[in-house]
């Protein structure tokens, strides 16, 4: 199948640094390769070059990754779907220009939309997209690509990962010794002489994050954290804010979930986080067992795939 991406034109694709859809998207061009499908990515902030050169490569399928297109969506001659990965997109109150810039825009255009979470889909549902344009995609990653060790070298340590700024509360979990921080910093408040491991590059990431004992993600703002199932994929637990669980099996006890009343309560979280760290040292095959299922491959079978033949056949003109 011929697949088209269309990235938000920002930053490269593959990035050099910071990047999460970037990152995404190549990851997922890598990973539809593998399975003998042909994709090309398209990244531009001109508009015009996007049409030219869908049209140019005359896909089966396109899939939008940057939902500020939206308004690109009607001019898109081939079966077509589009994704957000804004970190409130399940909460309106804070979704400030972004509402009328992008998300005000759903109801009319109802564009066939793949939904990383249960979560989104009801937040487009209840703004009046229908059922039958919503499919849920969740993310995927390639989980041998993660070095897994049963013998951390920082066994007492816990790591944060993400970009450092006021929505991840870096600043705010400083007052944890045992965590240790890895981003680009975008919050003057964080103290980069502690505990501050620079921005590291994916590369980096695959091979050093299962040297740590968890993840921590304390936010008040995600979709589907990517970053959740690469600590899963290094054999590392979670403890994780309750805006980040989807797609997450929360009957798990390596997977710990910080509620909404407790997400300012800093020696609560610091004591979570150390309960999860214990647990998980010792659970470190069973992580990685249950992060296989985040696979790629299986994501792309179970989900992508099916979702994108489906978009196809309602695209099909009528013989009647």
């Amino acid at each position: 199948m011929k697949i088209l991406f269309v990235g938000p034109g920002l930053l490269p694709i593959p990035p050099e640094g910071w990047g999460g859809i970037e990152h995404l998207v190549w990851d997922m061009k890598l990973a539809l390769n593998k399975l003998d499908h042909d994709v090309k990515i398209v990244n531009t902030t001109n508009p015009k070059e996007i049409i030219y050169e869908i049209n140019t490569y005359r896909p089966d399928f396109v899939h939008v990754q940057y939902d500020d297109w939206i308004l690109l969506y009607p001019y898109i001659q081939y079966p077509c779907a589009i994704s957000t990965h804004f970190a409130y997109i399940e909460q309106p109150q804070k979704m400030g220009g972004y509402k009328q810039r992008v998300f005000d825009h759903y109801p009319d255009v109802k564009p066939n939309i793949f939904a990383l979470s249960d979560g989104i889909i009801k937040s487009y549902r209840d703004v009046g997209v229908p059922d039958d344009k919503l499919f849920l995609t969740p993310n995927g990653l390639d989980v041998n690509a993660y070095r897994f060790t049963d013998k951390p070298k920082y066994p007492n340590r816990s790591i944060c990962i993400g970009k450092i700024e006021d929505r991840k509360k870096q600043h705010f979990l400083q007052a944890v010794d045992s965590l240790w921080f890895a981003g680009n910093i975008a919050d003057a408040r964080f103290n980069q002489s502690k505990n501050y491991l620079g921005e590291l590059p994916k590369s980096k990431i695959k091979t050093d994050l299962t040297d740590y004992g968890n993840l921590v993600l304390v936010s008040d703002g995600e979709v589907h954290p990517r970053v959740c199932t690469e600590a899963l994929a290094a054999g590392l637990g979670v403890v994780i804010s309750e805006c980040g669980i989807a797609n997450l099996d929360l009957d798990k006890k390596f997977i710990t979930v910080i509620p909404d009343d407790k997400i300012d309560d800093i020696e609560y979280i610091e004591s979570q986080i150390k309960l999860n760290r214990d647990f998980s040292i010792q659970h470190r095959h069973d992580i990685l067992e249950y992060a296989r299922q985040f696979d790629w491959d299986n994501i792309i079978e179970k989900y992508y795939i099916p979702s994108i033949n489906e978009i196809k056949t309602q695209n099909v003109p009528s013989t009647t």
